[in-house]
């Protein structure tokens, strides 16, 4: 097993360090408050506004000053700076995104939110991450729950909440444009304004990049987009918020030298409309209503779906092959929520409200006809301060998935401050993810998978998950460091997976039948200097996974002869055995890196320069649903780096022009895949340059 590398992130951080500490003590003499560090207020844990230390569940933060030195262009990237989170892609228009060994494409095990809305969608409750309706510009910060949360955000918050703040109305004033060039080509342009009642920003961008590896991988694409937020308000005591957005993108596919994945350009929309009505009461209460609409449809001219006769065709110049055919999904979400905020008194905060859903979904190939879930959600969260050094945090959630199922959360901590800055936190915590609608619901004769499925022999119930975790959170002011860490163990039990043969057939479908453990530690250390313009922010996680059968598969035990091999199994129960020992129990432990960290280190230097790198490290890991004879992911090894000038003109004019190299030393490390031609991809260095003008 690959040890850690600390000679990397050792140099790296400790030549900054010993650069930066001379300039360190004359800053001393100005102002202590340069490194009076306190932990962010966070609103994404408990719906409530409360410092990190006295959240009920361990976070990060994701702040302006670090997706800007990170050089990243996307959501999925900036996740490597959360400890413990898998980052892959299965090419460069589709990121994976995952925590605690969910390492699959749909990542259905995680909420995903934008301001509080919800990015997943039906049929499988996944996020596609390439045509999100944002910019990169336009995000403010991104807070991270590590640890289940359906108290709060309900079902699919079972790992964790990833909620992207966006800037609000008021924050763009004036115009800016932006162009990037090289391996990613970028254009956007923003405006905005501030008025006595109205504020308004509105950005239009295109997205594009060339792709990992175009001799294998046919994954370029481009992105159009639109966002527009609008806030209104005429008094004091009521505001109203307008976002509205919108995404079209073409997006290559294909995997050369297999006909069957031909060389393809599939194409995407994804609209939304947010409004959000907010009234402050008398003594520190208020009411939020927030209607969202969500719709995406996706286009792939040339479908498999039938892998045999693909393979002896190539693409032609007809619109449909044989073997192939023309896949259209479209997917809608209609949600509208009540919350309610008011404090009890001068130790207790109250917040509770609900939420009702409607997701529609038409996968014709998949499902056969469309598909409407409506759903329901009712939430409470209590913050007690017991003492002025403790303050304990309860709240549940009770929902209705429309599926047949209802399901309540609850959720537990105790954060005890031994000083105001030190703190130790105590939580359990549970939530549920409910089935998606493509697992309830999927065809028998589905032509995606050749009618090789048959409906589940017992109806799916919601997986469930237990966490305990004990987190430390402390301040030292005169160094300028915080410290965040904890310690979990998360049990899941009545997870779904393939239930192979349940027929005596060679079909597959889904049963709950898996229970897995979690165990790790996780630690965020950073550190601020130069008058807090500089800082070096480090994680580290370390992890281990293990997996038994809570419900064995339906035909585990069978006895009856082996139709298909009787020479090689002597009964269906021995072929279904052998298959999950292979495929799934001698492969899990690998799911989840068993250590991986990070470096990010950003220094403001005179004359308005500023570099920043990224060491970002990881063992080996294996997707869950991959099988064995695909190569697994190697050790990655990856050193980014961003260098900016900025210039400043007359009446508060600046441009900015930066350089970002990603994997600059060229280390060797494959990606995600689940066959080997993908799998055996390496990614490469790239690199590109870009002017942005402020006006």
């Amino acid at each position: 097993m690959d040890k850690l590398p600390l000679s990397g992130p050792r140099i790296l951080a400790s030549a900054f360090l010993l650069w930066a500490l001379p300039g360190q003590a004359e800053e001393n003499n100005t102002s202590a408050d340069y490194y009076f560090q306190e932990f962010p207020v966070v609103l994404t844990a408990s719906r409530l506004s409360q410092p990190l230390s006295e959240a009920p569940s361990a976070m990060t933060v994701i702040d302006r000053e670090m997706i800007k030195a990170s050089g990243f262009r996307t959501v999925p990237d900036l996740m490597r700076l959360v400890p413990g989170m898998y980052v892959g892609f299965a090419d460069a228009n589709r990121p994976v995104v995952s925590f605690h060994g969910a390492t699959d494409e749909f990542s259905r095990r995680m909420q995903i939110l934008i301001d509080g809305r919800s990015a997943y969608l039906p049929p499988f409750g996944g996020v596609n991450w390439a045509d999100l309706p944002l910019q990169i510009e336009d995000i403010e910060r991104i807070e991270v729950v590590r640890g289940p949360s359906s108290a709060s955000h309900g079902t699919n918050s079972f790992y964790g909440v990833i909620n992207i703040i966006t800037r609000d109305a008021l924050s763009q004033v004036g115009g800016s444009v932006s162009l990037t060039g090289g391996d990613a080509s970028d254009v956007s342009a923003r405006f905005g304004k501030v008025g006595e009642q109205f504020d308004y920003r509105l950005s239009l961008g295109y997205r594009s990049d060339q792709g990992i590896d175009n001799a294998i991988l046919n994954d370029h694409n481009t992105t159009r987009l639109f966002n527009f937020r609008g806030n209104y308000h005429p008094n004091a005591t009521d505001s109203l918020d307008v976002q509205l957005g919108s995404s079209d993108g073409v997006y290559g596919l294909g995997i050369a030298g297999r006909p069957e994945d031909a060389f393809r350009d599939t194409t995407s929309q994804s609209r939304f409309l947010q409004t959000s009505w907010l009234h402050v009461w008398p003594a520190s209460s208020e009411s939020k209503l927030t209607y969202s609409y969500t719709e995406r449809s996706s286009v792939d001219p040339y479908l498999c779906i039938d892998s045999a006769t693909c393979q002896g065709n190539n693409l032609p110049a007809v619109p449909i092959a044989q073997g192939f055919t023309r896949q259209e999904v479209y997917s809608q979400r209609n949600e509208l929520e009540l919350q309610n905020t008011h404090q009890l008194s001068g130790s207790n905060r109250l917040v509770w409200g609900a939420r009702t859903r409607s997701d529609h979904a038409h996968y014709p190939l998949y499902m056969g006809r469309p598909y409407t879930v409506n759903s329901w959600q009712v939430f409470a969260h209590d913050e007690w301060r017991i003492t002025p050094a403790a303050v304990l945090n309860i709240g549940t959630m009770l929902e209705d998935n429309g599926m047949g199922s209802k399901n309540s959360s609850p959720r537990a901590s105790l954060n005890y401050h031994f000083t105001p800055q030190h703190t130790v936190r105590v939580g359990v915590s549970t939530a549920t993810r409910s089935p998606a609608m493509g697992e309830v619901y999927m065809d028998a004769q589905n032509t995606i998978l050749g009618g090789a499925y048959v409906p589940p022999v017992t109806p799916l119930k919601p997986e469930k998950i237990v966490s305990k975790e004990v987190g430390y959170l402390g301040e030292f002011h005169s160094l300028g460091v915080t410290v965040d860490v904890r310690a979990y163990v998360d049990q899941v039990t009545d997870m779904i997976f393939v239930d192979k043969y349940p027929l005596l057939t060679p079909a597959d479908s889904f049963k709950n039948m898996i229970s897995a453990e979690y165990k790790g530690v996780e630690a965020t250390l950073k550190y601020h200097w130069n008058q807090n313009r500089s800082f070096l922010l480090a994680n580290y996680a370390h992890q281990r996974a293990s997996i038994s059968f809570g419900n064995y598969p339906t035909q585990y035990f069978s006895t009856v002869p082996d139709p298909y091999d009787p020479v090689t199994y002597s009964s269906v129960g021995d072929r279904v055995r052998r298959f999950y020992q292979t495929e799934l129990l001698d492969q899990f432990s690998q799911t989840v890196p068993t250590d991986s960290a990070s470096l990010l280190l950003s220094h403001q230097f005179a004359e308005n320069w500023q570099f920043s790198a990224g060491y970002y490290w990881r063992n080996p890991v294996r997707v869950i649903n991959v099988s064995p004879d695909v190569t697994r992911e190697n050790t990655m090894r990856r050193l980014d780096f961003r260098i900016a000038k900025t210039f400043k003109f007359d009446q508060g004019r600046n441009a900015e022009l930066a350089l970002v190299v990603q994997n600059a030393t060229q280390n060797n490390y494959t990606k995600y895949g689940t066959v080997n031609e993908a799998a055996n991809v390496f990614f490469m260095r790239r690199s590109w340059l870009t002017a942005t003008v402020n006006f």
